[in-house]
């Protein structure tokens, strides 16, 4: 009974210090009220245990925050968890806002290039701006900016992305359908390859001590790094250096010589994929160099960031494009990104007949489709050389006849004989080949 009589005493005594913790909160009261279920969720939060409340995240400046003036980001979450932080800063995480790939190096003129910079950069500054939006996003309306773009693309500078906004449950974080809410879809969708590979058989059969989900060869031991084991897109030795890495991690289930061989054929998938999308791009810039895209560039709204110029890269737009430009948008950004990583993550169906399949239809069409273009191109260009041929001929015959109408005229008024009338006639007709 009197270690009840303490244990009581104790408890009482944790609930007064958590309650006079938060006994100058301005924000709970209302809150309570107001939002019981988003208090209720905080509360049961390792922050509360550990007395963190609305103020030290949000401050205390409640007209501010009402306002949405004030943004609790991934900065200010590093500011207790610079682990996380940092690593986050190292992934393709960070890359969320730049989608599009922001960053065109490659480009060939120095003011394209230079305008590309000032979206990704101070002026005179390597350091990258955080509020970076690519083509795609700004030609969308603010409501599919705020709800088809950024929900996802915030991951950058939103840590609540994965973890959700008051609550701490790691569990969450690491189950493969918060994953799933952005990694789906037509464009990379790796929730649907886990789940229907074998890997995501056994988990959801198993758990995760029968299969590994996406945390396991992602987000290795809590890392918040989820480019790590990746080796695509690097340069050689950073590339063998991850490669190895993720055969570290296939090797706790599998031979290193199968996990080799897998991720190996991976690669050439990867790099056959590019292939054919390098062949689509090179038909398709011919067309528009021969004037043959309806509607043309010049026709079409203009580009956020390139005005009235041909775009087919990484910056290229999904509406008022040519129907061999909208194949090679699906091929490009569906089918060839949908081929390879099938091929990473273990999942036949999805590597061929959503991936390699129909990205080698699209570019059966795209070559279709450019041929018929050009043999129109053709037709009607012989059809014009006839019409000027044709003017052309009927232009002489008009002037034959008005030559001879005169000659007829100057014979009736008795200005010359019959016989030098019908030689004169005849030399006329002999001059135009008649």
């Amino acid at each position: 009974m009197k270690s009840i009589i303490i244990a009581l005493i104790t408890l009482s005594g944790i609930i007064l210090s958590v309650n006079s913790a938060f006994a100058s909160d301005p924000c709970l009261a209302c809150h309570e009220k107001n939002t019981p279920g988003l208090v209720q969720y905080w509360k049961k939060s390792a922050h509360f245990q550990k007395q963190i409340g609305c103020v030290d995240c949000h401050g205390n400046n409640i007209e501010a925050n009402h306002k949405r003036q004030v943004l609790v980001d991934a900065a200010k979450c590093g500011t207790c968890h610079a682990a996380a932080f940092s690593a986050h800063r190292e992934s393709k995480h960070n890359l969320g806002l730049k989608s599009g790939e922001g960053c065109t190096r490659t480009l060939e003129k120095t003011g394209e290039r230079q305008k590309s910079c000032a979206l990704c950069h101070k002026a005179g500054s390597a350091r990258p701006l955080v509020n970076v939006e690519c083509a795609m996003f700004l030609a969308q309306t603010p409501e599919i900016q705020r709800q088809g773009c950024g929900s996802c693309h915030q991951v950058e500078v939103r840590c609540d992305t994965c973890h959700t906004k008051h609550g701490t449950d790691l569990s969450l974080a690491r189950e493969p359908r918060t994953c799933g809410v952005c990694h789906m879809g037509p464009d990379h969708p790796q929730q649907e390859m886990w789940e229907t590979s074998v890997h995501g058989v056994l988990y959801r059969q198993g758990g995760k001590e029968s299969g590994p989900s996406c945390v396991t060869c992602h987000m290795r031991a809590g890392s918040h790094n989820i480019s790590r084991g990746i080796a695509s897109g690097l340069p050689a030795d950073a590339g063998k250096r991850e490669r190895e890495l993720m055969l570290g991690i296939c090797r706790e289930c599998h031979t290193r010589d199968l996990a080799a061989r897998n991720l190996n054929d991976a690669d050439r998938i990867q790099e056959q994929s590019n292939a054919l999308v390098d062949e689509a791009k090179t038909i398709i810039a011919a067309l528009e160099k021969d004037g043959l895209l309806s509607p043309s560039p010049a026709e079409r709204p203009p580009h956020p960031l390139f005005g009235s110029t041909f775009v087919i890269g990484p910056h290229m737009l999904y509406e008022d494009l040519s129907s061999v430009e909208s194949l090679f948008f699906r091929m490009k950004s569906f089918y060839a990104v949908t081929a390879y990583k099938g091929a990473f993550h273990q999942n036949p169906d999805y590597a061929h007949w959503y991936g390699n399949a129909p990205m080698k239809l699209a570019l059966s069409e795209i070559k279709s489709g450019a041929s018929l273009l050009r043999r129109v191109e053709a037709l009607k260009k012989r059809i014009d050389n006839i019409s000027l041929e044709s003017g052309e001929k009927y232009g002489k015959l008009d002037e034959l006849r008005n030559k001879l109408r005169a000659l007829k005229e100057e014979w009736l008024k008795g200005g010359m004989s019959d016989q030098e009338h019908e030689n004169r006639k005849n030399r006329l007709l002999d001059e135009k080949g008649l």
